[in-house]
Formats: structure tokens, sequence, C-alpha cells
């Protein structure tokens, strides 16, 4: 194994296993020296040399110890002293963790820690064979057969945690999490095969939607179970209506993943009210709810819970449940053209008839264009009507030097979502900033998300999310905040310019502003 990395680190790796010769918790007779070896073959040459030999020989073997015993299943975590440094390192701490291999630990980790805002100095994650006997306790290291088990020691070292109280949130927290891991990789192949039976099931039920409406729901169903959908949560919802308002009621028995009863963190929510918008939005004769979940995702990736639900219906056709997928699209859901995918073509098509424009037109390749870049949750999440409304408007923009504000709110009234278009040469860091505080102000938002795209484009493009208290009265003066944004996005040579051209004739006024726009400082 050691022959398929440099010899540099080979010979790091030999003077470790000297040093840890030299220890009294290394056995010659033991795992030890298979241990180390498969340790540190992954850890580069610059952090290794960032350490003595003799300390990380003494914390490798400290992580060793805590891993001597281990029942399958079972998760291991060990928060310590950070790992000793030539020039000292009293502000550190190390988190020793052993647990069954699976996808998405470390991303799930590095979650936890960028959440609680602690920085990572070192990461040693190596995937471990090893044999154990029935006690749990370790017998081989690199041992293979029908007895081996795959494993994941990992060793995280970070800056320390302020007080006992911190270490043990820190130490929660990564259990809570590796455990929603756990859950969402046991039930995957049954969330993927619980996708195709609701695919099937959409054929034999008589629904009260168009037949192209099924096709396109059966489709993209079968899409996502094609790996363009990480699987974490699965779970039934039964439509009770009343007089007044409707409940929706968790069905607890068909919970998977992270979604299992034994995931669910708050047992008082096992129904929830609906009233006014997402009551009727809950009876609507529509068979697809594709938006964000509440919750940010502790698995993978730190963006809110993708939520794909399927209605199902009565026999009088009217909604009575909803099939509830959670996860997360997949990079191929990003980066493929919309018109490959189910759902997706089906609006592009409606779109572009809608438009009508002549195909070989400016402004239909401009159209083009903009659906190709229009941020994909949108897509996903949006009315057609919305978007034909918003993709008018970018067209229209013709690349011109303007700010323009898109939004659209959420159907269910948790979040807009809007688009900011400015100058390319004005939008910096500080712009961003002052953006995101007025939009946090005028939507009265509890929390931002955003993400900036610059191409070659004339504009730049910011995208946020703004995530509001459900239910709160509508934003409707778009045009002042769109205004607002313009002033904050305007640098002081937009404003001297503006006033030469107050204060004289335009070609004079343009003729001074070229001169003295950088002039000062």
């Amino acid at each position: 194994m050691l022959g398929k990395i440099p010899a540099a680190r080979v010979a790091l790796i030999d003077a470790i296993i000297q040093a840890a010769q030299r220890l009294r918790r290394f056995k010659k007779s033991g795992v030890e020296r298979d241990y180390l070896r498969n340790y540190f073959r992954g850890v580069s040459e610059h952090d290794l040399r960032a350490h003595t030999r003799e300390s990380l020989a003494a914390a490798a073997l400290k992580h060793l110890n805590l891993g001597r015993t281990r029942r399958r299943g079972q998760t291991l975590i060990q928060l310590d002293d950070g790992i000793e440094r030539p020039e000292g390192s009293p502000y550190r701490a190390t988190v020793a963790i052993v647990t069954d291999d699976m996808p998405f630990l470390v991303d799930s980790l590095g979650i936890v820690l960028n959440q609680l805002n602690i920085a990572v100095h070192l990461i040693v994650h190596p995937v471990m064979d090893v044999r154990r006997g029935k006690s749990g306790r370790l017998l081989a290291i690199g041992a293979a057969g029908p007895d081996a088990m795959v494993e994941s020691w990992q060793l995280i070292e970070i800056d320390r945690p302020r007080d006992d109280v911190a270490a043990a949130e820190l130490v929660r927290r990564i259990r809570s999490t590796l455990a929603d891991v756990h859950a969402a990789v046991k039930d995957f192949d049954a969330l993927r095969e619980q996708t195709l039976r609701v695919a099937r099931e959409l054929d034999a039920s008589a629904l009260p939607v168009a037949r192209s409406d099924v096709a396109e729901a059966r489709a993209l169903l079968t899409w996502m179970e094609e790996r363009h959908f990480v699987f974490l949560g699965y779970r039934y919802y039964r439509l009770r209506r009343g007089a007044k308002s409707d409940t929706l009621v968790r069905d607890r028995e068909s919970g998977l993943g992270i979604l299992r009863p034994s995931r669910v963190r708050n047992r008082k929510r096992d129904s929830k009210v609906l009233t006014n918008t997402l009551r009727d939005r809950a009876r609507e004769k529509s068979l697809l709810v594709l938006t964000k979940a509440n919750s940010i995702s502790t698995v993978h990736r730190a963006s809110y819970l993708d939520y794909v639900g399927v209605k199902t219906f009565d026999s009088r056709g009217r909604a009575n449940g909803e099939h509830r997928f959670l996860g997360l699209w997949t990079s191929s859901a990003y980066h493929m053209s919309p018109r490959d995918i189910p759902l997706l073509r089906h609006k592009v098509q409606t779109i572009i008839a809608h438009f009508g424009l002549p195909a070989h037109s400016h402004d239909a390749k401009a159209l083009a264009n903009a659906i190709e870049t229009y941020p994909r949750d949108e897509l996903f999440q949006a009315d057609t009507s919305d978007l034909i409304r918003i993709l008018r408007g970018i067209v229209n923009l013709y690349e011109r030097h303007q700010v323009r504000l898109f939004v659209r709110r959420d159907a269910y009234e948790r979040f807009y979502s809007c688009l900011v278009f400015a100058p390319r040469d004005r939008y910096n860091t500080q712009v961003r900033e002052r953006i995101e505080a007025i939009m946090r102000a005028r939507f009265a938002g509890t929390h931002i998300e955003s993400q900036v795209q610059i191409s070659e484009s004339a504009l730049a493009r910011l995208h946020l999310l703004v995530r509001t208290k459900p239910g709160a009265s509508p934003v409707r003066d778009i045009a002042a905040i769109e205004q607002e944004i313009a002033a904050a996005a305007t640098t002081w040579s937009d404003r001297l310019r503006a006033a030469l051209l107050r204060d004289a004739d335009e070609s004079r006024g343009l003729e001074l502003a070229q001169r003295y726009a950088s002039a000062f400082s």
C-alpha cells in the first residue's frame, strides 16, 4: 500500500513508527505497526513535518487505544488535548472518532465544525480493514475476509472549545450528525426503492391531473433514482380535512433515513395544522411539490434540504396525503441542461412557446442563455408564470448597466427568492454586504443565503434566499427596494458623473467625468 504514496511520505511514516516503538503504548506483538502504516498514509508531507514524530506517534496510539474495543454500528468519540507542536499548541484540541465507514462522513463532520465556527488545523481520516473478536476486541488491521469490517478512523485537530459546555455541545452535535449519516446511508437502497414504488403507483392510480403531468412526475422520480438525487429521508403524511382548517398527520411507520422514528427530534410535531394559503396549497389538484425544507442538511452539504412531495388523492379526486422525500440534488442536476431533465424540459418548452420568438433572433438566443444559466433550484421550484415574468425582465436588460431586482415568494410563504443584477464593474464584497443588509431589513429576513455569478456578461448576478417568518405579510414595494439597492451599488465616480451632467451640457459633462473619474483617491 505504501508504494502508492511518495517516497518522502514513506520515510516520514517510518520515522513515526520508530518513535512509536519507544513509547510504552507500543506492543511489538500487537497491531501497532500495521495500524501506523495505514494511519498516516493519506496525510501530506507538509502536515507530517508540522509536528514532531513523537507527538504524532503518541496521538495515533492514543486513537488506537480508543478503538481497541468497538461493536459493529457503535460510534466512539473522544475529545482530547491537541497534538504537541515544536512551538507548542496550548489552544488546540483533537476529536478522535472510530465508526463504521460510510459515505459523507468527512463532509458532514465539516458541517458541524463550520456551523460552530471551529477552525480545523489537521485531518487524519484513514479507512481501516479490521478484524475483531466477538466482544469487539481489535485483532488485526489490514485483514481481508468475510469477517473483516471496514472502519473510518478520524482524528481532527481543532481550536480548543472555550469551556466544558461548548465541548459537550461539540460532542453532542458530532454524535447526532453521525447518527443522521448512518440512518441515511443504511436506508439509501430502501429510499430509492420507495421512490420507484411511488412512481409505479402513479400509473396505477386515477388522478385528477393531466396525463402529461403524471408522465413528467413519473419521469422525474425515475430520474432522481438514477443517482441525480441524494436521498436522505422519506415519510408519508395523511391530510385530514376540517371545516376551517386541515391537519397534516405524520405516518410514523413509513419513516426512512433522517425521517426514521428514531431520528425525529420533536415528537410534538406529529401533526401540522394548515390554514389559509397552506390549506389551499395542500388541497390543490397538482401532483408535485418542489421546494426547500425548513432545515439545513446535516449530511454531505450544509444547504437547506430539497423537498420533493408527491400528492395522493382519494376516489373523489381530493388530495388526501403526500409522499415526502428529503435530500439534495446532485451536481449532475445542476450541470445538465434543463432541456434534458424531466419536469424542467416541460417548463422550458412552455416558456419558449409563450414568447414565440424567431428561433435565430437575438432575443431568442438571450432567452435560451437566461434559461440555461438560471438558478437551478429556481427552475425546479418556481411556477411557469413566475419564470416567464422574471425571464422577460432579464432578457429586456440587454446587458445595460442597470440595477434590477426580481422577486419570487415561496408558495408556502417561508422565503423570498431574489435575483439582483448590477453592473459587474460596481460589484464587490462591500456592495454584496450592503445589498444583504437592505434585503434583511426590507423583507424582515431571519437568515440569508447568497450566491454570486460573474461571467463575461456586463452584469453581475446575485441570488439571495431571504428566509422570513412563515405567514408574514407580503412585501409589495419591490420598486422602492430596487432603488435602494441601486443607491447602495453607486460608486463615487457614478455620483461625480451625475453631478457633472447636471451642471454642464452632456458632451462637456461626459468629457469632465472621464477626465476626473480616477483623479482622486
